[in-house]
């Protein structure tokens, strides 16, 4: 008789364990999940950020697709950078952070080192705000670690830029 109430509870165990084992930073959602809230600014310098979305896979809406590119950089409406990469969904490379140095951006982009990842091609969005300080008006360089650099002319909605493909 005590064999049977084993039976039964261990499988509810192993989901209760697994599922403390998952991290939020582990894996992007399928779609946008915190919300963004909104900010005014009235010159043209970056707004200070108060929330930005969890990465997820897909593009961003507006985004033209990139297929031949590794990474690329969209202008969402909300004022928010959509940083796109290319490869592994079940280990994709998002943003960790990102520095500014006058009109240059250093995006650190990255996936989570030693995990397991598979050999399927899909884009895997992250998104963050300008640092303070940036000038809206005037053109932004992104350097994305080793994925390549691009330059977008203004920060205006819609505007993107997608890195050269590697040969």
């Amino acid at each position: 008789m005590r064999v049977l109430p084993r039976l039964v509870l261990a499988p509810f165990m192993a989901l209760v364990v697994l599922g403390a084992c998952a991290s939020p930073d582990d894996e992007p959602t399928t779609a946008p999940g915190a919300p963004v809230s909104e900010s005014s600014s009235e010159d043209a310098t970056a707004p200070e950020p108060v929330e930005t979305p969890e990465p997820f896979r897909g593009l961003p809406d507006g985004a033209g697709e990139g297929f031949e590119s590794p990474a690329g950089v969209v202008v969402g409406e909300d004022g928010l950078i959509h940083i796109v990469t290319y490869g592994s969904s079940s280990n994709p490379a998002i943003v960790r952070g990102a520095i500014a140095d006058g009109q240059d951006i250093t995006v650190d982009v990255s996936d989570v080192p030693d995990r397991p990842a598979t050999m399927d091609f899909v884009p895997t969005t992250s998104a963050f705000f300008l640092p303070s300080g940036v000038d809206l008006s005037k053109p932004v360089t992104f350097v994305l670690g080793d994925l390549g650099t691009v330059r977008i002319d203004t920060v205006e909605p819609g505007a993107q830029a997608w890195v050269e493909p590697r040969d």
